[in-house]
């Protein structure tokens, strides 16, 4: 999609998004220094135009993006956003959440004044355009990390999971895409999925533990002293499993059904197996 400049110019006055094809003649977008490419269904995607208007900081340095490109196929599509907000992360997440068989791309968006929501948008043949927010923390400052889609209800729909706050509340919430939003429909306080200043996002795993058709989150509790299983069946957060380690969680690798390889903060590396009782 092509806008005018005119028309850019009075989305961006109005605070939201301006997404373009880009063309032909245009120099490529900077990329964020640290950030991943994702790929999905024929998507490839990344973090671009490093910015230091948001003195946060929580992903180890003061650069974030002001916007992302996703690429089809050698025709690149671009979301700048605009002075009062950054995107506070180091990927674009491609994740079908409305069911259509379709990728949207998901990316922690922080705003100036109040602080991180998660930030859906919609891909098309011709261009992205913003699909739907979770509710902003409230304040700067206020981080959340993504852990990823999934339905972990069992009700058959996706839902996205994220860690509000994971260096202060660590709230896991689930989240829906309804009506132009995303809403909060669980939650489960205590936990963690980051490390203060760190690079690594992934420090909770989606794993059936129990092999029931349904994945469990693995991820730390709040001190990182425990990795926990927490299972949200039936729409009910709840911790089926815990297993607690001699020095705080850095690291947790992908799993392997209900066992998982941590690494500590003491240098060891040791495999942990998560049982329900």
């Amino acid at each position: 999609m092509n806008e005018s400049p005119a028309l850019s110019r009075r989305l961006a006055v109005a605070g939201l998004i301006v997404a373009t094809a880009s063309a032909t003649a245009e120099a490529p977008r900077r990329r964020l220094p640290d950030t991943e490419t994702t790929m999905h269904g024929g998507l490839s995607a990344w973090l671009v135009d490093p910015t230091t208007r948001y003195a946060h900081g929580v992903l180890g340095d003061a650069i974030e993006a002001g916007g992302f490109v996703v690429d089809r196929g050698g025709r690149q599509f671009h979301v700048t956003l605009p002075q009062d907000a950054v995107f506070e992360d180091r990927r674009v997440r491609l994740e079908d959440i409305d069911g259509d068989g379709r990728p949207e791309a998901i990316v922690v968006k922080s705003s100036l004044r109040h602080g991180a929501a998660l930030a859906v948008y919609r891909i098309s043949e011709t261009g992205i355009a913003p699909l739907a927010e979770s509710q902003p923390i409230g304040m700067p400052n206020r981080w959340l990390n993504p852990v990823g889609v999934a339905d972990f209800t069992g009700d058959g729909g996706p839902l996205v999971a994220a860690v509000i706050t994971p260096h202060i509340a660590g709230s896991l919430r689930l989240y829906r895409l309804q009506a132009g939003a995303l809403v909060e429909v669980a939650r489960l306080d205590g936990v963690t999925n980051h490390v203060i200043g760190s690079r690594d996002l992934d420090l909770a795993r989606i794993s059936d533990i129990d092999g029931d058709g349904r994945p469990e989150i693995v991820l730390p509790v709040q001190d990182r002293t425990s990795l926990a299983a927490v299972s949200f069946a039936g729409g009910r957060g709840r911790i089926v499993a815990r297993t607690a380690v001699p020095s705080p969680i850095v690291r947790v690798e992908p799993m392997n059904g209900h066992e998982a390889v941590v690494q500590l903060q003491d240098r060891r590396t040791v495999t942990l197996v998560l049982s329900p009782g």
